[in-house]
């Protein structure tokens, strides 16, 4: 009989792995000193340490190597080539998953890129900009300010391109195409809901909330201009909504007044402090609405 110490020295391991062995029923002593409480094992098995230690190593769950440890040596070569296979199996799988994975990350980059080329062309429209009553030298000093935070927000929104990528399937894929390809068609349909833009950290998804408060109203405008001045200062670390219904033909409907607008309050009134998110649809009374919320 060999003490628990000479046992780990002949195994080339330490005690507390014997222990571990014991206490989940895979190597339990030969025999346990009723009065001292010494773990004595027997050369012989030294045998099953072996068999113990490799099939682990060849990850066998321990439920898998209780089964397999009564066995011959025939009986764990057929096991150990049994595993090889699933092991081949899940590399494959794996490699599939890869292929896809970089395919699905390379499409939504894609898009990304290609809706904010389509974004920073349309911000280049002067109609844009004189919407906000932006001309002359104000437009200019407002123009640099916004496409400083543009860069950062762009540069933002490509990084997480390849994360999306990771928690979207094929079908959602498919579905951001159908949109990107509607919207560089320039043909709106008649959805509510036509660009929903989200700047800040909170709220994400831009879903504005039931207990939302309004604001500031406007309604039956022709021009963003004639109101944006009475906009009350919204630096209070609130998130914000800009809500819009308007006809077809005017200028918010178009994919870069969003990001404009969303950009020009936020160097304007610090409104990125608390997030914001901006949601344009049609009307449907043929007049220009707006409705500012907060929480």
């Amino acid at each position: 009989m060999i003490t628990i110490q000479g046992f780990a020295r002949l195994c080339g391991c330490n005690t507390q792995t014997l222990r571990y062995y014991d206490r989940i029923g895979l190597l339990t002593p030969a025999k346990v000193d009723e009065w001292t409480g010494y773990r004595y094992y027997e050369e012989a098995q030294a045998l099953l340490f072996v068999k113990i230690k490799n099939l682990q190593q060849a990850d066998f769950s321990i439920e898998e190597i209780k089964a397999l440890l009564p066995g011959d040596d025939d009986l764990l070569m057929a096991a150990f080539e049994r595993k090889i296979e699933e092991q081949k199996q899940k590399l494959e799988t794996i490699r599939k998953i890869k292929r896809s994975y970089l395919e699905e990350a390379m499409d939504m980059r894609n898009i990304v890129n290609e809706y904010m080329d389509f974004v920073e062309g349309r911000m280049a429209k002067p109609e844009l900009w004189q919407e906000l009553g932006l001309e002359g030298e104000q437009e200019a000093k407002a123009k640099a300010a916004v496409n400083d935070m543009l860069v950062e927000w762009i540069s933002k929104c490509r990084e997480a391109s390849e994360e999306i990528a990771r928690n979207m399937d094929s079908k959602e894929l498919n579905v951001m195409k159908e949109v990107m390809e509607t919207l560089m068609d320039g043909n709106p349909d008649n959805r509510s809901l036509l660009f929903s833009v989200t700047g800040g950290n909170e709220n994400p998804e831009g879903e504005i909330p039931a207990d939302a408060q309004t604001v500031f109203e406007r309604g039956g405008w022709d021009h963003v201009s004639a109101w944006i001045n009475e906009i009350p200062n919204l630096g209070n670390g609130k998130q914000k909504y800009f809500v819009f219904r308007v006809r077809e033909d005017s200028p918010v409907s178009d994919p870069g007044f969003p990001t404009i607008l969303l950009a020009v309050m936020a160097i304007k009134h610090d409104a990125m402090n608390g997030g914001m998110n901006c949601r344009i649809g049609l009307s449907s009374d043929g007049q220009n609405h707006f409705t500012l919320l907060q929480k």
